[in-house]
């Protein structure tokens, strides 16, 4: 039998912790990770300290569940981009070297885009890792979940990569740390340089992408 009231409390706890979720990626973009009081996350989301500590038990939880949602929302929309990128760039990629290589920073173009701006993320994210260094307890969470990620990007890589009629001439857990590095050394530059265009606007971002996917990359024999 179904419990009919604990699906309608279920369901605005739910909402409660997205809604913290979203204030927490807001105010430690704004003022870092150190410096955002619950009460700071708890009062932009519309809650009060009691609200937060009924729903996390620490700001170090709701660090780690920040994490895990934004990164599995970015996979998803990896691949989702397969879905939507792929089917019209296979037919592109057996020109020349320079037509590949158009063909792929075009595919690039469509997967930062739907990526959406993610600035913040990154900075964000350098907050993870600093937290991570001075926290052995996250540090050794951080490095594991970091490493798992990795391993299901590499696997749609890889999927992807066969679709299109290629396979990796690298591991492709190498393959896709080059290209998660690359991109968040490339994005981190434009914020230090003053914020710079969102990625999926920055045309020499995509072409570094598209350029490393090439060379780490060889079309498949019969």
């Amino acid at each position: 039998m179904v419990d009919t009231q604990a699906e309608p409390a279920s369901a605005r706890r739910q909402k409660t912790r997205e809604r913290l979720l979203d204030a927490a990626y807001d105010v430690f973009a704004e003022v870092g990770v150190d410096a955002a009081p619950v009460e700071l996350i708890a009062e932009r989301a519309g809650f009060t300290r009691g609200a937060f500590y009924s729903n996390f038990e620490s700001k170090g939880e709701l660090f780690m569940a920040l994490a895990e949602r934004e990164n599995a929302e970015r996979l998803e929309k990896v691949r989702e981009g397969v879905r939507d990128v792929i089917p019209s760039l296979s037919k592109r990629l057996t020109g020349t070297d320079d037509e590949k290589l158009d063909a792929l920073t075009e595919a690039v173009a469509g997967f930062l885009k739907l990526q959406g701006d993610d600035r913040h993320w990154c900075l964000i994210e350098a907050e993870f890792r600093i937290q991570a260094l001075r926290s052995p307890e996250f540090g050794t969470y951080l490095a594991e979940y970091f490493e798992v990620l990795i391993g299901r990007l590499a696997d749609t890589l890889v999927s992807t990569i066969d679709m299109l009629g290629f396979h990796f001439v690298v591991d492709p857990i190498v393959a896709a740390r080059t290209i998660v590095s690359s991109y968040h050394m490339a994005v981190e530059k434009r914020l230090m340089m003053g914020g710079g265009r969102p990625p999926h606007e920055d045309e020499e971002l995509q072409r570094m992408i598209a350029s490393l996917v090439s060379v780490m990359t060889a079309r498949n024999t019969a």
